[in-house]
Formats: structure tokens, sequence, C-alpha cells
């Protein structure tokens, strides 16, 4: 993971936001759009590699899943497991039209994953990630995550960063969606951090700082001499 990996992935998380796809120059780019969820995400393929990029919170649908976080539910049916996850997330990311279609693209010639979000496409990106890496275990996962919201509780926390070390989870400031769900409640952030931007202070929080205008320029501020 490079400073430039950084930043490729945050302008492919921004462009998950366009109301027109966007192809990119030597890559197969297929648009998965689920209207049961509202959760769009764009995957391009150039072999050996795959990169994921899931839109973040665009819509009332979206809010409302997001604010679904009162109870955490076990993410694959083990009842034997402790492991529990954010209800809204996880029920959006299991839709037929999103997790089945993202199965069907990950072909043996495929050796390099990489997964990318912003805000609520942060956590669908957690979510993707870990269950392909359980799913498709042989292949080489990156993720980057930025403005994300906790997920799961302590034993999701444990067993995704078994499975998935190479996460890299970007803060700005004092972003309020990466205070949320609260950790009273449970949950726990996945990852590496790597905090930008204004100190992080405790009961304080910004709706500006989680844009991902105000990511892209305070990255680029911890780059300057």
């Amino acid at each position: 993971m490079t400073k430039k990996d950084i930043i490729n992935m945050m302008e492919l998380s921004a462009l998950a936001y366009n109301s027109e796809h966007t192809e990119l120059p030597n890559q197969q780019t297929v648009v998965i759009d689920d209207h049961a969820t509202d959760i769009q995400c764009y995957v391009y393929i150039k072999k050996p590699h795959l990169t994921i990029s899931f839109r973040g919170t665009d819509s009332k649908k979206d809010w409302l899943t997001d604010f679904t976080f009162w109870k955490k539910i076990i993410p694959y049916g083990n009842t034997n497991s402790k492991i529990k996850v954010h209800t809204g997330f996880i029920n959006a990311y299991k839709s037929t039209g999103i997790r089945n279609e993202i199965h069907k693209l990950i072909p043996s010639d495929i050796h390099y994953i990489r997964v990318t979000g912003h805000s609520y496409g942060a956590a669908l990106a957690v979510l993707c990630a870990v269950d392909l890496q359980y799913n498709f275990p042989s292949k080489d996962y990156e993720v980057f995550l930025y403005g994300c919201p906790r997920v799961g509780n302590n034993a999701f926390k444990k067993s995704y960063n078994k499975r998935v070390f190479k996460t890299l989870r970007i803060e700005n400031g004092n972003d309020i969606v990466t205070k949320i769900p609260f950790a009273t409640l449970g949950y726990r952030h996945v990852g590496i951090k790597l905090h930008i931007g204004k100190p992080r202070l405790l009961g304080l929080v910004s709706f500006e700082q989680h844009r991902l205008q105000s990511y892209y320029s305070h990255f680029f501020k911890r780059l300057a001499p």
C-alpha cells in the first residue's frame, strides 16, 4: 500500500457517486445497481487485478440503512458464532442483487482484489472483503476505507483483522460517521487507522470533515513537506 494507492482508491470511491457511469481506460467496467437496496458499486477488471468500489450514502434508503444500528445480527446464520454486525449493513450487502453478482465476477484468473468505499460504501467494502476472503481465500486482498463507520462487534473485529489484515482505514479530523455506531453499543473499528486533518477530540463531531473532498485536501496537506 503506497501513497499513490491511497489516492487512487480515494478517487475510485469518489467516482462511485457519479450519476454517469465512468469507464476507466484498459479495464473492463461492470456496474452493479441494485434497486431493491439502492446500492451501487463499480467493479473494474484488469486481469489478474479486480477492484470493487462501493458508493456511499446518497439516498433516503441509504440513510435508513446507516441508522439501523440499534441491533446486531450474526452475519451468516452460524448460531454458535459470537460475531455480530450492523443489521442494516449486512442485510443490504447480502441482497441477491449485490453479493451474488459480485461473486460471479471472481474468476480463477483473478489473483489480486482491492475493495474500497467512502462512508456507507466503506462499511459495505468491509463486509464484502471479509466475505470474499472466506469464499475465495487464495486471492490477495487490500482494502481502503474512507470515513468508515463501525461495522461489527469485537469478535467481528478480531476475525476480520485476521482474515483481511491489509486494511487501511483513513479518518479525517472528527468525521461524525467514523464515531458511529457508538462504541458503548459494542461496536468496534477494523483495520489499521491513519488519521489526517484536525486532532480527534472526544465529544466533537463534524459533518464537513466527512465529505470526501475534505479527505482529499487533508491527505494532500499531510503529504506536504
